[in-house]
């Protein structure tokens, strides 16, 4: 009895002690004022004095909304605004920034792949139908180094699971060329997680289709690619497969890795991975502060989670941000 007693002691002072830690990571994210409509599959970029947050998609009532919005989240007053709506919706697009300006390319408007190309700055929104990616590009991941935009995998349609590429091609900024870069290594792809460090896109999980079993099998492959040299390399694969994953430089070396779509049975998930790139190895890293494939995005010493799809036909109005100091705090 005396051994039991002293086991009771030791578990009931354990308990509080690691609700304590939990509540120490979960208070690290600062909540901030909610999106002004929920909102998954948007576009999301940094500028000077703001962040920006354009299409998406929602439900309502069981249905599919195809968002045109652009919202404006200042990082001064850290309140959202309106700049006015694109001229059609759009989802799922690759973001570059070039002159202080966000440029948008690829995607969906929810009827058909986009052309065309959206530049968000100075308080504006400029839409334009043509001059973009000549390539279907729905559901592909990206980054921009020096003046292009690299694209990598996706489909030419929302719906076309079975249509995912291992293509991959570069959009220059200024000009508008486009060039063709060797194929991803791994399986034909969507909804991988991308990021940029150093001079390398680095690519995360994603989603492929099983033609055998005709359904979609999530990934966890992981590959960087060097427009320098020109070629890929494989990555210590992600520590799960996962689509809608996100991922965003915190440094020259470090990158977080957080959120997806994990399993029929687990579904969305918070966990977070901090991966380093000089020795290929991730670690863990505080939690998102929900489960769910939201948007990251860093702007200063902030790292900003926004909205999201956190439950099938159902998205996220959620808005936070952390210190990148406390992502890297063990």
């Amino acid at each position: 009895m005396p051994h039991q007693t002293r086991k009771n002691k030791i578990a009931g002072l354990t308990m509080p002690l690691l609700a304590v830690c939990l509540n120490a990571v979960e208070q690290r994210w600062q909540e901030l004022p909610a999106l002004p409509e929920p909102n998954g599959g948007f576009a999301c970029g940094v500028l000077p004095d703001a962040i920006i947050v354009a299409g998406g998609t929602n439900w309502t009532d069981g249905k599919k909304q195809w968002l045109k919005s652009v919202r404006k989240l200042d990082l001064e007053s850290l309140r959202w605004s309106d700049l006015g709506p694109l001229d059609q919706p759009l989802s799922y697009a690759l973001v570059g920034v070039s002159r202080a300006e966000l440029l948008l390319v690829g995607g969906t408007s929810g009827a058909a792949a986009f052309h065309g190309k959206v530049s968000i700055g100075g308080g504006r929104v400029a839409y334009a139908f043509a001059g973009g990616f000549t390539i279907p590009s729905v559901l592909a991941a990206g980054g921009q180094i020096a003046d292009e935009l690299l694209c990598v995998g996706g489909t030419d349609d929302l719906v076309n699971a079975a249509g995912y590429r291992r293509d991959a091609f570069s959009w220059n900024l200024k000009t508008g060329t486009q060039r063709t870069l060797p194929p991803y290594p791994g399986p034909a792809f969507g909804l991988a997680a991308a990021a940029v460090t150093g001079t390398e896109l680095f690519l995360f999980g994603g989603v492929t289709w099983d033609a055998t079993n005709q359904t979609v099998v999530n990934l966890s492959e992981a590959y960087a690619f060097s427009p320098l040299r020109n070629s890929w390399r494989r990555l210590e694969s992600f520590p799960f497969s996962v689509r809608g994953v996100s991922a965003v430089a915190l440094d020259d070396r470090l990158l977080y890795i957080a959120g997806g779509y994990k399993n029929k049975e687990e579904e969305f998930t918070d966990q977070a991975f901090i991966y380093d790139v000089e020795n290929d190895q991730y670690r863990t890293a505080p939690a998102l502060p929900y489960r769910a494939m939201v948007g990251l995005v860093r702007s200063g010493e902030y790292v900003y989670c926004l909205g999201g799809e956190d439950k099938q036909k159902h998205r996220s109005a959620a808005a936070y941000r952390i210190k990148v100091a406390d992502l890297l705090r063990p």
